[in-house]
């Protein structure tokens, strides 16, 4: 299967650089502007639409209109304009149009590459594909330019919605996406101190995750194991689930040695109560 997912990017940017090449120079930019001019629309109404409604269903909407919108009207403004597109179909601008093309296909093999892989024969397949990791590696850069932009987008944050289930890929849903950059400086739950937020690394497949480190005691996590984490991915306090399952550990960045949380939740002023805690 790993063969079938290399075959189908080859396909997909040996087919953007012939459409582009055909097209020429001049068309091959006019592309480059609509993908670019469509995503910038489409998040913007998204992030609008969200947050008057504060529900995902009409960003999405917003966000197709947007685009389909800006797809649309760049080509009836260069007619309108009358640009004459012969100049791009010389031969040196034809190979920078395939240029041009090779970067679009790429572009659409990035999107497509996550999606394949997030269940069933695709997650194993994505990961022995040669031509498909690279692309994944890729993939954190989203996630950044989403916490610089404030970009709550679920298609970003696949993550178990209970706490019990973590690290279980089968158990990931897409729900509200969390800002884990904000939660740098929380407090660790093993020894209090400030943990430092990591970044966002590839992990399993083409699951992203976010990793954060105690500077103190090393202690290792997706932001479990600091009480603002905690309350911030499950709705619940450390403390509280601790005294129904005993000592934790992170499912996604495991420390292997589960502790009770220490001290005082700084959320919401729980404290364990177990003795010697």
């Amino acid at each position: 299967m790993s063969l079938l997912i290399d075959v189908l990017i080859l396909l997909l940017v040996g087919a953007g650089i012939f459409a582009e090449v055909r097209r020429g120079l001049f068309l091959a930019l006019s592309d480059i502007f609509r993908i670019i001019g469509g995503v910038t629309a489409g998040f913007a109404a998204y992030a609008l639409f969200h947050r008057l409604f504060h529900t995902y269903t009409p960003g999405f909407i917003a966000l197709g209109f947007a685009a389909l919108a800006v797809v649309m009207l760049v080509p009836a403004a260069l007619r309108l304009l009358r640009l004459d597109p012969a100049w791009g179909r010389t031969v040196a601008a034809r190979a920078a149009a395939g240029v041009v093309g090779l970067v679009i296909g790429l572009l659409i093999s990035a999107v497509f590459v996550p999606v394949i892989g997030r269940g069933g024969w695709g997650r194993k397949a994505v990961t022995r594909s040669a031509l498909a990791r690279p692309l994944v590696q890729t993939a954190p850069a989203l996630y950044y330019v989403a916490d610089a932009i404030h970009l709550d987008f679920p298609m970003l944050n696949a993550r178990a919605i209970r706490f019990e289930d973590e690290g279980k890929a089968e158990q990931a849903t897409l729900v509200e996406r969390i800002n884990y950059s904000l939660l740098n400086g929380s407090t660790c739950i093993e020894c209090g101190a400030r943990v430092h937020f990591d970044g966002y690394f590839t992990r399993v497949g083409v699951s992203v995750s976010p990793r954060f480190t105690c500077p103190v005691c090393g202690r290792t996590s997706d932001g479990c194991q600091t009480f603002e984490g905690f309350h911030k991915m499950y709705g619940r306090c450390p403390v509280d689930v601790s005294e129904a399952l005993g000592p934790i550990d992170c499912g996604v960045w495991p420390n292997d040695r589960p502790v009770y949380p220490k001290g005082v939740c700084p959320v919401c002023g729980t404290k364990m109560f177990r003795i010697g805690k």
